[in-house]
């Protein structure tokens, strides 16, 4: 199909084919060329449209001239709930056999076949929609009850909006004795989705049930928990995927710490972005080459304590963003009856008070960040769970993880309690792991105090 585009008024339509077909005339009006084109075997001819028309200043209120239309629009309303051109067809058009009462919502067109004909021309789209005329309207109908069979070894409730089963771009629940599976197209859709319009899983699960039945007369199985379980495991295995590991002759146990993340393109990233003597530049120009490494926490990110930590377990270890949870754990354990120091300079409730915050029934009281301060972007290994408030010791495990191999020299740390924070640094520093130290002697660190 050729379209001619822009097209921006279209008065006068006329649609040409580069061989006659039965369905259509040469040449109509607008709202017939229209209707007859939508109506048009594809398979059997090429479309070619070409609009022509001038613009008019009713244009300008599109929605004053569509209320002139309404009514052809609510008609074709009514005849996608038909027959459409097929009211009086006693055979199928495409067999030429038996009587065509079927069609599909996700097909393109709204020809009517007959049962051998649906069956065989969604072979290979299982998952599309039938729906049979019943002599007054249509009813759902589905392919299994057609008698189309995917000899594909398992039985099985399938979520879509349209081994064996990964070949088939299904994704399953569980590997073993799989029920429930995903269509990887499905996945796809809830994970641009959730970035870009921050839909809940709940509600894109209930959407896609009432699309299967919105009239709630035929209650569906609720499988709302498979189906987080495999967008969970389907956002890992991107991660992997675009990490390259899928490559890896090792496998995916292989991979190394922060090896998943993205590094901020912006900041200064030696062999990268930054001049093959940026190293030997004068003190005068040492800010040139200078990381602002932001320092914060978010109290709104609570959660609860789960008693299924065992059988859920995380399956990054360390991977990208969030540090390793076992040796965090460990550090912090170790630590736990360090007493955190008043501040002197200013009255910091989030310091202060940090032993009375109340967290009851909960793992973490909120998320404490270690970011790119001019780009917004977090650093590797610089995300993690704080218990009460911004305890130091968190913060301090936190700080050294993500800038443990940082070779930039000269580093700005902007922090709302950094008078206080920093005077500790390098004293707390001998508690954290050997490998997460930093040489102080090599680094040149500015510690801004933040006002608000």
């Amino acid at each position: 199909m050729v379209i001619q585009t822009p097209i921006k008024v279209m008065m006068e339509c006329t649609i040409r084919f580069r061989r006659p077909d039965p369905y259509i005339n040469q040449s109509e009006t607008a709202y017939g060329s229209i209707k007859r084109w939508r109506r048009a075997r594809t398979d059997d001819a090429d479309i070619a449209i070409f609009c022509t028309g001038t613009d008019h200043t009713h244009m300008d209120h599109p929605l004053l001239s569509w209320m002139d239309d309404w009514d052809m629009f609510l008609l074709e309303f009514l005849w996608h709930k038909g027959r459409g051109d097929y009211g009086g067809a006693s055979v199928c058009w495409n067999c030429c056999l038996n009587v065509p009462q079927f069609w599909c919502i996700n097909c393109f067109g709204a020809e009517l076949y007959c049962k051998d004909c649906i069956v065989s021309s969604h072979a290979q789209n299982p998952v599309h929609h039938i729906q049979e005329w019943t002599n007054s309207c249509f009813m759902v109908v589905s392919l299994k009850d057609l008698c189309l069979c995917m000899q594909l070894g398992h039985f099985f409730t399938l979520i879509d909006t349209s081994s064996q089963l990964l070949h088939a771009a299904w994704f399953l629940a569980t590997t073993a004795d799989p029920c429930t599976v995903a269509t990887f197209r499905i996945l796809k859709q809830y994970h641009l989705l959730s970035f870009e319009s921050k839909a809940s899983g709940y509600k894109f699960y209930c959407s896609i049930a009432h699309l299967t039945d919105n009239t709630g007369l035929h209650p569906q199985k609720n499988h709302y928990e498979g189906f987080l379980g495999m967008v969970h495991e389907w956002h890992h295995l991107k991660m992997l995927k675009q990490a390259g590991h899928g490559h890896d002759p090792a496998g995916v146990a292989n991979t190394q710490s922060s090896e998943c993340a993205v590094i901020c393109p912006a900041c200064p990233q030696p062999l990268k972005n930054l001049p093959d003597n940026w190293k030997d530049v004068p003190n005068d120009k040492r800010w040139l080459y200078a990381l602002f490494v932001a320092i914060n926490a978010n109290f709104c990110l609570k959660r609860r304590i789960m008693p299924r930590d065992g059988t859920d377990p995380g399956l990054s270890h360390g991977w990208a963003y969030f540090v390793d949870k076992t040796a965090y754990k460990v550090y912090l354990l170790d630590h736990d009856d360090m007493l955190q120091e008043k501040s002197t300079c200013a009255s910091h409730n989030t310091v202060n008070m940090v032993d009375m915050k109340a967290s009851h029934g909960l793992a973490a009281t909120g998320v404490g960040t270690i970011d790119c301060a001019r780009h917004n972007m977090k650093l590797p290994n610089g995300v993690g769970d704080v218990q009460k408030g911004k305890r130091y010791r968190n913060m301090d495990y936190l700080f050294f993880s993500t800038l443990h191999g940082c070779c930039v020299k000269t580093l700005n740390v902007p922090y709302d309690v950094a008078c206080q924070w920093h005077k500790h640094l390098w004293e707390c520093m001998a508690t954290i792991p050997l490998n997460l130290h930093l040489d102080p002697l090599t680094k040149f660190i500015r510690f801004l105090q933040l006002q608000y």
